[in-house]
């Protein structure tokens, strides 16, 4: 069984080619990081993410299953937003809970 893509069912990556993957990643990510680029998914930062980082793009591209290159960038982007939230409640006096949640403790409380 295989990961599927738009044209074929393509192997599972094994450990080197995973390992490749997340080097280009992490360099394609740096260059955003570098670049202040938020959202390299949004069609409006196409231009600066192909003019600043096209080639470590290119390259995280083919380095990368396209469900892997898709998912790690909405990924990073979600993570982004979430901690600007956190960053924004701190600053605004809020405090973390002094307990943890568990899904069984939130479930409770929907019922």
């Amino acid at each position: 069984m295989g990961l599927f893509s738009k044209e074929k069912v393509v192997d599972p990556p094994n450990k080197s080619q995973r390992k490749v993957c997340w080097e280009a990643r992490d360099v394609f990510f740096q260059c955003l990081d570098a670049n202040k680029i938020d959202n390299s998914l949004d069609p409006n930062e196409k231009a600066n993410v192909e003019s600043n980082c096209g080639k470590e793009r290119a390259t995280f591209e083919k380095d990368c299953v396209a469900s892997w290159y898709q998912y790690f960038q909405e990924k990073r982007y979600n993570d982004n937003r979430r901690q600007k939230y956190i960053e924004k409640l701190q600053a605004e006096g809020a405090q973390p809970l002094p307990f943890k949640l568990d899904s069984t403790q939130m479930n409770v409380n929907r019922k």
